[in-house]
Formats: structure tokens, sequence, C-alpha cells
């Protein structure tokens, strides 16, 4: 023994100030704080994205409900000028249901946004929810005036300084609003960047570290436990005997640098996701610019396709669009390879017929929708297109795997975006369909479904325009229904408005796509025919002529008296340069046909004009379309 301590002492030069197993536990310790640093770094990187992603959510639902509550608003004013342009209640009276839904819905929508509002907007939101509050009153008081009372005295209510004083009012807001919530985005996109930064900061101290410490720990372990271990190894090669049983532990304990690599990758994925979602929120919030945009429901169509290809690179796609019969959706579009039917009827989507989104693939039993292609053995999701209650379409989404494991996960992931996708495509077909509506109601006459006065002023100007320009013959056809008056006193308004949609049908059905059959007014027609001459319009004429004497028209189960018309014939540029020239022609023609006992055509020509000639049927025609055309000398 008094051998043996002495081999001991050697072991810890200058004393045993510090013990082998001191060192140990030291350096297991300071290994141990990265992993533990690492951990609390990732889950503070955790917590900052799901606060940045709480905030980008609340903003997108506020920017959401704002998108919402001015459709409302735009679709609300338009119901009030259907009352206003309306001659009496029973015509306003969709109007007024429609309004009145809208507005049930505008408050429904100011309710749940108040309710779920970020602090920071809380006054605005309170500040619009007054407005709006103070709109739907009334526009509730307009609707009840016109019931009660008359559309006159809802048109007067509505043109008044307080309808202009709330609606500017509901207008202001929705301006600060919007203004606010353009902030709200900027602020949160400036705070994902700055963490984004941070991130890149920590990570890059913390790899810092991480090679600090390792060189450190490598001089540590030299310097602190590999010299003792030799020297104790040493010392005991020195040992010729000795009858002591020594168990030295000289393994060196791994440090857990596993832990950095973890930390490490959660910071990776961290960045990769925040990437990810800042790109998805941009092109969401262009997708919701460009549909707003869109002029016409193929435009969007196409758009929808640009976007989705890109929002979901590695999920095939189409839309399927119901038609007006709404028995078949017919195809609209689709992208990234997917494969679309010409048309499909609604009972072959489960989820048309669920009334909601259906994922094959996601069930232990699933049933495959009869208008996905058999050859598709992906998961795919359909997913019903609504707006304001009603299925509008279909958007169909397939995931692929490309023969790999489906990756749930990523599917659930797209399946979020579709949703979010199809909500925002609904409210733009929506716009597209109701801005339609719109310009189609101030373009068609109610009664006959041909284009109307107006349409056809602003035909006129533009016709001859290109006529003039291309150097091209522009026939215009001035049509009037015979002893009309007779089947208005004889047999009532309403036989006569049956007369009227028969030759209104007549007129559309036999001229061609690029003919503009127009009713001017009363019984009056009037076809404007680009490019046709003299010989076609006449050849036209006659048959319209023999086409409305074939009519019959049965009312309270008796045929009417045999319809005829007459119509006179004019043509741009012998007839004159103008569009009121051009008219006052064809009207002097049909004059001529009708002294010469209807029921014929005439063609005017200057030997057959007769300048001291009555014109009664075309006074009312002159008169509306004289300041319409007029052009001043100079310019002519």
């Amino acid at each position: 023994m008094n051998q043996v301590r002495p081999v001991f002492q050697s072991l810890a030069p200058g004393g045993a100030r510090y013990s082998l197993k001191t060192r140990l536990y030291s350096i297991i310790a300071f290994l141990g704080l990265l992993p533990i640093l690492g951990v609390a770094l990732a889950l503070l990187a955790v917590e900052l994205s799901r606060h940045d992603d709480a905030a980008l959510d609340r903003a997108a639902r506020g920017t959401i409900n704002l998108e919402r509550v001015n459709g409302l608003v735009y679709a609300v004013v338009m119901e009030s000028r259907g009352i206003y342009m309306s001659a009496d209640w029973t015509a306003a009276e969709p109007f007024g249901r429609n309004l009145t839904r809208q507005l049930g819905e505008l408050q429904d929508v100011a309710r749940a946004w108040k309710a779920d509002v970020i602090a920071s907007q809380q006054s605005n939101i309170e500040d619009l929810a007054e407005r709006i509050d103070q709109f739907v009153r009334f526009r509730t008081e307009l609707v009840r005036l016109g019931k009660e009372e008359s559309t006159a005295a809802a048109r007067a209510f509505g043109d008044n300084d307080a309808n202009r004083t709330v609606r500017t009012a509901l207008n202001n807001s929705l301006h600060t609003v919007a203004r606010a919530y353009e902030q709200e985005i900027a602020r949160a996109r400036s705070q994902v960047e700055a963490d984004e930064r941070y991130f890149l900061t920590i990570l890059l101290a913390v790899a810092t570290l991480g090679a600090i410490a390792l060189a450190g720990g490598l001089l540590f372990v030299k310097a602190g436990l590999m010299a003792p271990v030799l020297r104790m190894r040493d010392s005991m090669l020195r040992l010729a005997q000795g009858d002591l049983d020594l168990a030295i532990d000289g393994r060196q304990r791994a440090h857990e640098l596993a832990e950095m690599a973890r930390a490490v990758e959660v910071f990776h994925t961290t960045l990769v996701e925040r990437q990810k979602r800042n790109r998805e929120t941009r092109l969401l919030s262009d997708l919701n610019e460009w549909l707003q945009s869109c002029n016409s429901l193929g435009e969007l169509y196409q758009m929808v396709a640009e976007f989705l290809g890109r929002l979901l690179p590695g999920c095939a796609g189409s839309l399927y669009i119901y038609a007006n019969s709404r028995d078949v959706l017919e195809s609209a579009n689709a992208w990234n390879g997917g494969k679309i039917m010409p048309a499909m009827h609604p009972d072959d989507c489960w989820g048309l017929r669920r009334g909601r989104p259906y994922t094959f693939g996601q069930n232990e039993i699933d049933f495959r929708c009869s208008h996905v292609d058999p050859s598709v053995t992906s998961e795919y999701c359909c997913i019903p297109i609504l707006a304001h209650g009603e299925t509008i379409g279909l958007l169909n989404l397939e995931f692929r795997s490309n023969g790999e494991k489906p990756n749930k996960e990523a599917s659930a992931e797209q399946r979020r975006l579709g949703l979010v996708c199809a909500e925002q495509i609904s409210l733009a077909i929506a716009n597209v369909k109701l801005r339609d509506q719109l310009r189609d109601q101030s373009i068609r006459d109610v009664l006959t479904g041909l284009f109307n006065r107006r349409y056809m002023l602003e035909t006129c100007r533009r016709e001859f325009s290109r006529a003039a320009r291309a150097a091209q013959s522009i026939s215009m056809l001035s049509i009037d229904v015979d002893h009309f008056k007779k089947y208005n006193d004889n047999h009532g308004h309403d036989a006569g408005d049956m007369v009227l949609r028969a030759v209104g049908n007549c007129l559309e059905n036999l001229f061609r796509n690029e003919d503009i059959p127009c009713r001017f007014g009363g019984e009056e027609f009037v076809v404007i025919m680009p490019g046709a001459d003299a010989a076609a319009a006449l050849r036209r004429a006659e048959q319209l002529r023999s086409k409305v004497e074939d009519i019959v028209v049965r009312y309270l189960e008796k045929n009417l008296p045999r319809i005829t018309v007459s119509i006179g014939v004019a043509v741009f540029p012998d007839a004159g340069d103008n569009p009121q020239a051009v008219l006052k022609a064809a009207d002097q023609a049909l004059y001529r046909a009708k002294e010469k006992g209807r029921n014929r055509v005439e063609l005017s020509g200057a030997a057959a004009l007769d300048a001291d000639a009555p014109e009664p049927h075309s006074v009312a025609m002159h008169r509306v379309l004289a300041p319409s055309f007029y052009v001043p000398a100079g310019e002519q």
C-alpha cells in the first residue's frame, strides 16, 4: 500500500484539488447546457411562429369580412336602385326581398366580425358596426315606404341628405377599416420579417457557440481527462506486482450534440414553414385582388387555374360550374395535368350530394365519385363552392403521391388551402355573375328579352363609327306591328304583351349573332345589321314579315287575329351619314309601307322620299334620337 499511494498521488500533479469525477461531471454539465439552450430557442421560435400565424390569420379574416361587407353594401345599393326604378311595388317586390335578405346578412357579418375583432381594431369595428346599423335601419325604412306607400316615396326618401350622410359615413368607416387592416397586415408582415432575421441571428449565434464549445470541450478533454488517464497508464505499467484491484473509469461520456442538431432542424423547419406560409399568404392576396378585377367568367376561370397551379404545385385540380339549367355542371378549367369531363351530373359527386367537402382515401371506408377518372388511384378532395348559401360549382383536387405512401399532413394542408381558395372563388364568381346580371338588366327589354333603346343608341354610335372607318354598309330595319291598338282594345293588354313577345322571339331567332334586334318602345322594333347591304336587308326583312305572318298566338283558349308587321329598310351611307338620318329614312319607308296597305317591306331611297309627307309614326323616335346623335355642324 505504501508503494501504491505515491502512484495515485502522481495522477494529480500539484495536489488533488480537482478529482477526475469532478472534471467529468463538469464536462457533462457544460455540454448539457447546449441542448437545453437549443430546446429553449426552438420553443421560442415555435411560440413566435404561432403568434405570427395568429396575427396574420386574424388580419386575413378581417380582410375577408371587409370584402364581404363591401360586396353586401354594393348589392344593397343595387337592389335599392331596383326599387327606385320600379313603377310600383309589384315590380319592386323582388328587389325588396333581396334587399331585406342582404341587410340581414350584412348585420350577421358585422356581428360576427365584432365578436372576432382584434384588440387594435376594436374601436374601428365598433364604429363600422354602428354605421352598418344606421345603414340597415335606413334601407329597411326605404323598403317599408316602397311597400306601404309607393316606390316614388321610397325614391324620395332615398334621395335625401340623410341618405347621403349615412352612406358617406359608412363609406368613410369602410375606408378607415380598410386602411387599418392594410396597416395591420403590413405590421404583421414586418414582424414576420423581423422574426426571420432574429431566427437567423440566433441560429448563427448557436452555430458559433457550438463551434467554440466543441473546440473548448476537445481542449478540456485533452488537458483535463486524457492527461490524467495517460499518467495513470504509465504509473500502472511501472507497477511490477501489487494486490490492489483498481477500477479506473477512463471512458469519455458523449455530449449531447444530437440535441443541438435537432434544435437546428427545428429552426430550419420553422423558417421553411414560415417562408411557405408567407408565399401562400401573398398568393392568396394576389388571387383575391385579381379575381375581383375580372370582367368575365372565362377570364376568372383562367386566373383560378394559373394561381392554383402555383399555390398547389403538387396537386392536380379541376373546376366545374353549374349550368344555367342547374341540372349539370360544366367544366370550367383544369391545371397541373388534372383530368376533366366536359360535363357532370350533381349526383356524380359525393361532395355535392352530402353538401360538404369530401375526401376520398381519408377514411377506412370510402366511395369513389363517378366524375373522377377510374385511373386516378391517389387521394382526392371534392369541395362544393358556395355563394350566398347556394352551391354554384365544385373544386376537385387530386393529391398526387408519385407512387410513394400518401403524406397525410401534406394532404391536409393542401385541403386547407383548397377550402380557402374555394371561398375566394365563390365570392368572385358571385360578384361577376351579379355584375353581368345587372349589365344584362340595364340593356334588355323586360317584356321581350330583346335589347332596349339605351343599348340600341350605344350600338349605333359604335357600329356607325366602325363602318365609317372601314367603308362598310349598315342596314337598319324599322318595324311596327300593324293595328296593334286593336289587340289591346279588343283583347286586353295581356294579349298585346303576348303579341309583342311572339314578335320578339321571331326577331331573336331569325337574325344573325352580329345583328342587333331591339325593342324601341311600344310596338316599335329596330334591327341594326352591320355589314349588310340593301339586298341582304330586304331579303331578311321579307323573311321576318313572312315568319311573323305565320305566327299563331293563343289567348284564353282561342287564337288571336293574324299578326302582321310593316317594315322600312334604310342603308348607311346611301340613306344618310349618321344614325339619326338612316333611322329617319327607315322610318319614312315604314310609313310608306303603312300607306300601301301594311304587311309589306319598303326600301328607302331618294326618289321614294317625300319631304312633305306626314310622319306621325316617327315623331317620338326622332325626338329621342335627336339629342343622342347630335353632332355640331363643324364636326360633321
